[in-house]
């Protein structure tokens, strides 16, 4: 008799769960959901986020409108985010570890913390490389690192938004090279790689999506991919590593709502977007775009950002008290 009551619980659960999760689906079914990229247009959260979009139609049943709310280094479009009614009516495509940077920088009085938001899932994870234009008579970190050193904070070296992985990563380069940047922050990767192909920046950092994409149209040349391994995207790009820089950055872009969503909901949004993002066609679009998937739910996700939070905050402390550059 115990026994079978114990049996009979984790059954209970199970179904408990799917009952949730389609009276969630069932709910959104007809709606329209609003997806909100905290980033200007042409940056690789906005090409993802607009690549997945009418798949997410598809398994939800509903319209997906994209909306860009850029600002403040993705703050004004995170903090609509966490504003937001939990009705699973709005989902934020954030960019960690920025959307972390922000709230552990007391200064920008962030009206948000990790709190406020309910995980969703991981949509990718990109890794960075380091990029100039492809007129540049640089060609390898050694020149790059030459270069700088030559010019102490002049050489100018641009990033996606202050204490993004572009700006930490290049803090770490500067720190194994010895040598100091100075450092262009911009607001997403859009209106920084137009800095530097335009000749206002002599080095950026981007992610490798976002890179090869340049890199293909004639108009990048990528001297050091920040990853264990060469990228099967940038092809030939020896890891900077491999230069003598043992640096590994990238950008995690993943889905949140506000916090308080119903079990109900966060569960068929999150299976909607496993179904959208590991479906056949989103692969062959990813592919071509250059930017891997690696697809986690809302538990690994949950664990990845307190990880995050707590490997960044004494490094964050130790920035802001030298200036923050």
């Amino acid at each position: 008799m115990h026994r079978r009551r114990v049996l009979a619980a984790p059954a209970l659960l199970v179904t408990s769960g799917v009952g949730a999760s389609r009276a969630g689906a069932q709910s959104l079914s007809g709606r329209t959901l609003q997806l909100i990229v905290p980033y200007p247009p042409g940056g690789g959260n906005d090409i993802g986020a607009r690549a997945l979009a009418p798949l997410l139609e598809r398994e939800l049943g509903l319209t997906v409108v994209v909306q860009n709310r850029a600002g403040a280094a993705s703050q004004l479009g995170m903090a609509q985010v966490a504003r937001a009614a939990p009705d699973g009516l709005t989902i934020g495509y954030g960019l960690w570890p920025q959307t972390t940077t922000l709230y552990l920088d007391p200064g920008r009085q962030t009206p948000f913390t990790r709190e406020s938001f309910t995980p969703l899932c991981i949509h990718v994870t990109d890794p960075g490389a380091i990029t100039v234009k492809a007129e540049s008579p640089l060609r390898s970190l050694a020149d790059l690192i030459a270069a700088a050193r030559a010019r102490p904070d002049d050489f100018r070296m641009t990033d996606n938004g202050r204490f993004g992985h572009e700006h930490l990563a290049s803090v770490q380069l500067q720190r194994l090279a010895g040598v100091r940047f100075n450092q262009v922050h911009f607001q997403g990767a859009g209106p920084a790689a137009v800095a530097l192909v335009g000749g206002q920046t002599e080095a950026g950092i981007f992610a490798v999506g976002t890179a090869s994409s340049n890199v293909r149209q004639g108009v990048m040349r990528a001297l050091a991919v920040l990853s264990r391994r060469e990228s099967p995207f940038l092809p030939g790009v020896p890891t900077a590593a491999a230069q003598g820089f043992d640096i590994v950055a990238g950008s995690t872009r993943a889905f949140v709502a506000p916090a308080g969503l119903p079990a109900g909901l966060r569960q068929a949004l999150a299976a909607g977007l496993e179904r959208a993002i590991l479906s056949p066609e989103h692969a062959e679009k990813m592919q071509q775009l250059s930017i891997p998937i690696t697809h986690q739910g809302p538990e690994a996700f949950s664990r990845y950002w307190q990880q995050e939070e707590a490997a960044l905050r004494p490094l964050m402390e130790e920035l802001l008290k030298a200036g923050g550059n």
